[in-house]
């Protein structure tokens, strides 16, 4: 169907433009398309327009099924809520975060489902297995840029799937912005692919006096509890950008002082407000030493991988390539720098490749908008590992959050079979590595959790324990004391590689579990 839109497009010639117009809807009309029954995918970033209007809709609709890959507070303000799951299903793919994690209906509860499964065969069972596919991808709601001259608009910084969904879709409902990016790759769609257009909220603070913007982050500021509101207002001064300052307000003002914490400590890392965390100063030295001129990083988010630009893990690196699925602060920057120029890069030369560039900050973006250097493809493409094997000295930098004596890797999973996170285009990224010719797949891993309270190197995972990384393509292991290298190793030499990176307070158990486990 969306093929036959394109063709006719084709025919609109100069006229587009008048099509485009009678595309355009309110909120209200272009939910409509909604049918119990349906899934529709809310893809990241959310449209905050047609979700509100779509949540409105709960006394009319039943059995809807919400589908996002990255469930941020906007979706989970409207549809994590109580009540709310007497008509909308929450599924959610790849990507849990915090907000699904704690909501009143989040994967805590268990009455919001996570759904299994890699970037790169997510669309298999409906495209080659129609019969066997339990699922229909009846409307997608996304956000676009206006269409350029030629009727083309981008999908920002953040393609990922959105645009496989969109090829797929019964109905494409689009919230048209003004200030998303565009690169090449493949981060467009033609208008005609799309159903209806919908304008995107204005900025709130566009036609404010100074006076008035600051009225209005202090009135949400307030609303939050009072250990809540000092920790916001002693970040608020440093941001520069109004929108990032009323997105801080708005989104941290709602949560509890452990979540609010942890964003604002995570925040100001990011915005170089604060001593970087003595561990990942010590991770970076490590992987400084595993990364070679010439290779293309795969990098991955969250602590303390996307730290690792920003600590000069690769500042005496030279003709480094970038292959990724998301980018970390300083993906910009350090192409402008000259460290990354691609230069021996053997798949897509020149061109940093990725999904999203989702992470980066507003530097790079300036950077990265319109600059040919960078490019954005569909997951699918980019999370083949047929494709990323294609790029030789291939590394792969990713986290996690726990690793046992065998060299099994969890990113998952927390106590038990609590889902802390989904996995994400990691286990894809590790394996190319392993398969890349000169390649290498590095764990990142603090060695403790709990302030030092519990060993993230542990004598085997929990029961229920997510082993999101088989042992057999474990490579090497990173924590503040060291590197394990456990490829090509049996049992007992991962379990001592692994004991002496191990937090010194926990070797002498480690080493008395490894006894019990692999000596007679």
């Amino acid at each position: 169907m969306k093929e036959e839109k394109l063709v006719e497009s084709k025919c609109i010639g100069k006229d587009w433009q008048e099509e485009y117009q009678r595309r355009m809807a309110t909120p209200e009309e272009a939910v409509k398309v909604v049918r119990s029954g349906d899934r529709v995918i809310a893809s990241y970033l959310q449209a905050r327009l047609l979700t509100e209007a779509l949540a409105a809709r709960k006394d009319e609709l039943r059995d809807v099924t919400i589908h996002s890959n990255t469930p941020t507070e906007q979706i989970q303000g409207l549809f994590f809520q109580e009540g709310m799951d007497d008509v909308f299903h929450n599924t959610i793919e790849i990507y849990i975060g915090d907000w699904a994690r704690t909501a009143p209906i989040g994967t805590d509860t268990k009455r919001s489902h996570f759904w299994p499964g890699t970037f790169s065969s997510m669309m298999k069972t409906f495209d080659e297995r129609p019969e066997e596919c339990p699922y229909k991808i009846d409307v997608v709601l996304t956000v676009v840029s206006p269409p350029d001259k030629d009727g083309f608009c981008s999908f920002g910084s953040a393609l990922w799937n959105k645009r496989s969904y969109c090829k797929r879709a019964r109905n494409v409902i689009a919230e048209v912005h003004d200030n998303l990016i565009r690169t090449g790759g493949t981060n467009f769609i033609h208008f005609s692919e799309i159903d209806y257009f919908v304008e995107g909220p204005p900025d709130e603070t566009a036609e404010l006096s100074p006076e008035e913007r600051d009225a209005l982050i202090k009135g949400l500021v307030s609303q939050a509890e009072p250990e809540v509101r000092a920790l916001i207002e002693s970040v608020l001064p440093d941001i520069e950008e109004e929108t990032m300052r009323m997105r801080v307000a708005e989104n941290i003002s709602v949560l509890g002082l452990e979540e609010a914490q942890t964003r604002i400590t995570a925040l100001k890392q990011r915005l170089g407000l604060e001593d970087p965390d003595p561990v990942a100063v010590a991770i970076a030295q490590y992987v400084s030493q595993l990364v070679k001129d010439g290779d293309t990083l795969q990098i991955g988010t969250g602590f303390p991988s996307q730290q690792m630009i920003r600590l000069g893990a690769f500042d005496e690196k030279h003709d480094l390539g970038i292959y990724s699925e998301m980018a970390s602060p300083g993906f910009g920057t350090i192409v402008e720098r000259g460290i990354v120029t691609g230069k021996y890069k053997t798949f897509h030369p020149g061109k940093v490749t990725v999904s999203s560039f989702l992470g980066c900050n507003r530097e790079d973006l300036d950077i990265i908008d319109g600059n040919p250097v960078f490019e954005q493809y569909d997951s699918e493409y980019i999370l083949d590992i047929r494709n990323i094997s294609q790029n030789d000295s291939f590394v792969a930098i990713n986290n996690a959050i726990s690793v046992d004596l065998t060299g099994q890797i969890n990113v998952e999973t927390g106590v038990g079979p609590r889902m802390i996170n989904g996995h994400g285009g990691q286990p894809e990224m590790h394996i190319g590595a392993v398969l890349s010719k000169g390649g290498r797949a590095i764990t990142l891993i603090p060695s403790t959790a709990l302030e030092g309270t519990v060993s993230r190197i542990v004598p085997h995972l929990d029961q229920g324990a997510v082993v999101t990384i088989p042992r057999y393509y474990t490579d090497c292991i990173v924590t503040e004391y060291g590197i394990a290298r456990l490829m090509g190793k049996d049992c007992r030499q991962r379990a001592e590689e692994l004991i002496n990176v191990a937090h010194p307070d926990f070797r002498a158990e480690l080493r008395r579990k490894a006894q019990e486990l692999f000596y007679p």
